[in-house]
């Protein structure tokens, strides 16, 4: 009977054949049940690991999702005591030890949680080559976000030369120029000296080397030739993107500025900065119009620029001239050399770029909350500028308290204004009470509050010259001060200005090749308008880059700061921190990150 319906089977008889039973539905359960079910069974559980395990493999799935509040939910509960047996993460292996702590640092690191970010830091265990590499990009990412672009970038280049995925190795590319490209020139050069692998000694020479040059043509030859000298390194088989895409130089611009007038001289040392770097650069390929806003209008200096070919405008400097010159609705790009007040109207084609002591004051505020300060003590003067920095600084202190104020009118006044603002007459006051009511005199030296983690003093060189002795006088002299460039200005005696951590422009501290080239033709480079020069340096560096500004939004590394374009329109300038060491001024780095 069986081998008969075989063979009919076979043979295809036409008998109808019986319908199939229908395929089994198979239901895939979502993300979210699996969950479910790893914490019913971490709930209901009595073995301490097991547990862990559980919780840990939920965490990891909710994490994948995006799940970040009840992550961190989970996260509290694993970290939470339990009884006797303690926290249910101290049961993990160290393999599974390190797969929470790595969910923890990046969910610190989304968060910006800087105390947690550098516990997290210290305490990560990869376990095997697999962990390792994974911890080399989640150290990246939170080095990154507490504002150590060097460390990442280190990260980010070890990493990449232990990657073989051409896909990866071109993300890593464009990571670590994003980070190279956070750093001045001066400090690509020193990381370059110090780098620990051949590797990252090419990369930080790459950056140093590319970004030195001021215009986009020098940048194509340096690319080049480190190319040439770099054939195998992963950066030449894997491009960052900058080094794909070059725009082309203008080759007509048109500098706007006072050069004669009372603003003449100021206007002469952007003008020398702007020809300097324009010489260094080659200065044969481009022509240079300039217009005297002080003997013309900047709409009669701007329609002469439209009609001579002007591609982009540098310009002008004064504020005024500034916001005159936004009301005409420029139609080419402008790069102002100063900044307009908040809620003028402006184009998109304009970017404001100018040495705005704001700059100063963040870099300060910065620079405290990374050493952890809580409480400061702060001086200012009665100038503009000064309160200026005093505002933004204010708005910036983040969690950090202002104990203690003084505003120095006088330099005869600045030791009495240092004592009040560290109570050193209430300290006096409480000893002659005491004398008072014990009818004696007592030995007694004056004490200062001790509740101050540090001094900022918003005021120019003269009047440093003498707060020092006054903070050394009242026994605050182991105190860290911060201070703007202001304090070094001119010709003052550094030695008299020992542990002071300056915020200066990196042009100060190290001019470079160019600098050096341009010391003997243009005394404006060095002194009272050196910074003016270097404003007029960087002035013909983002004429040239302006493709790089404000197309790709990348930082670029200048002679005033690393500069970035804000969405206001008006470039942010990252500066360099130093300290006074010797009697010179000694850069360092990270120490405003």
């Amino acid at each position: 009977m069986f081998a008969v319906a075989a063979i009919f089977a076979v043979s295809g008889c036409k008998s109808t054949p019986a319908e199939p039973d229908p395929a089994p539905v198979q239901t895939i359960p979502s993300p979210l049940t699996v969950v479910e079910a790893d914490l019913q069974h971490a709930q209901a559980g009595d073995d301490h690991a097991r547990r862990a395990r559980d919780y840990l493999a939920a965490l990891e799935r909710l994490h994948d999702l995006g799940e970040a509040d009840r992550v961190g939910e989970i996260v509290l509960r694993m970290l939470a005591e339990e009884s006797e047996a303690g926290p249910l993460a101290d049961a993990l292996d160290r393999g599974l030890r390190y797969r929470f702590d790595a969910i923890r640092l990046e969910m610190a690191t989304t968060a910006g949680d800087t105390g947690q970010i550098q516990g997290l830091l210290a305490v990560l265990e990869p376990q095997g080559s697999e962990q390792a590499r994974h911890a080399m990009g989640v150290r990246a990412r939170a080095l990154s976000a507490l504002g150590d672009s060097a460390g990442s970038a280190g990260m980010l280049i070890a990493l990449m030369d232990v990657t073989t995925n051409a896909a990866t190795l071109d993300q890593l590319s464009a990571a670590i120029w994003r980070e190279v490209t956070q750093s001045p020139v001066m400090e690509l050069r020193a990381r370059a000296e110090s780098a620990p692998t051949p590797s990252a000694r090419a990369w930080w020479l790459l950056a140093s080397e590319f970004n030195a040059a001021v215009t986009s043509r020098g940048q194509i030859e340096q690319w080049q030739r480190w190319r040439n000298r770099h054939p195998d390194h992963p950066a030449a088989r894997h491009p960052p993107p900058t080094l794909r895409q070059f725009a082309r130089d203008p080759n007509e611009l048109a500098l706007l500025l006072p050069v004669t007038g009372d603003f003449g001289p100021a206007g002469e040392a952007v003008r020398d900065g702007f020809l300097a770097a324009y010489l260094h650069a080659g200065g044969n390929s481009q022509r240079i119009h300039i217009y005297d806003t002080n003997a013309m209008s900047v709409a009669a200096a701007y329609d002469l620029a439209r009609q001579q070919g002007a591609e982009v405008i540098i310009g002008p400097l004064r504020k005024e001239a500034v916001a005159a010159f936004s009301a005409l609705s420029p139609a080419l790009p402008v790069i102002a050399l100063n900044h307009l007040d908040p809620g003028t109207p402006t184009t998109d084609d304009m970017v404001q770029f100018s040495l705005a002591i704001e700059d100063q004051a963040s870099a300060i505020a910065d620079a405290i909350a990374a050493a952890d300060i809580e409480r400061i003590v702060l001086f200012d003067s009665p100038a503009r500028w000064s309160g200026r920095a005093r505002i933004r600084l204010e708005d910036e202190l983040d969690g950090v308290e202002a104990v203690g104020f003084g505003t120095f009118h006088r330099p005869g006044e600045i030791t009495n204004v240092v004592g009040e603002a560290l109570h050193i007459s209430e300290s006096q006051t409480r000893a002659t009470e005491i004398e008072s009511l014990l009818g004696t005199t007592l030995e007694f030296a004056p004490r200062r509050r001790d509740d101050v983690d540090a001094v900022v003093a918003l005021i120019d060189a003269a009047e440093f010259l003498s707060l020092k002795p006054a903070l050394d006088f009242y026994f605050a002299g182991d105190l860290p001060v911060f201070a703007p460039s202001t304090a070094t200005l001119g010709s003052v005696d550094l030695s008299r200005l020992e542990g002071v951590r300056v915020c200066a422009m990196p042009w100060t501290l190290d001019s470079g090749d160019l600098g050096r080239s341009v010391y003997d033709a243009f005394p404006a480079s060095r002194g009272t308008y050196a910074s003016l020069f270097a404003l007029g340096v960087d002035g013909f560096r983002l004429a040239n880059q302006l493709d790089r500004l404000t197309v790709r939004r990348e930082p670029i590394p200048g002679s005033t700061g690393v500069l970035s374009l804000g969405e206001d329109g008006r470039i942010r300038r990252t500066l360099v921190w130093a300290e006074v060491i010797g009697g010179r001024l000694v850069p360092i780095w990270n120490a405003a990150n």
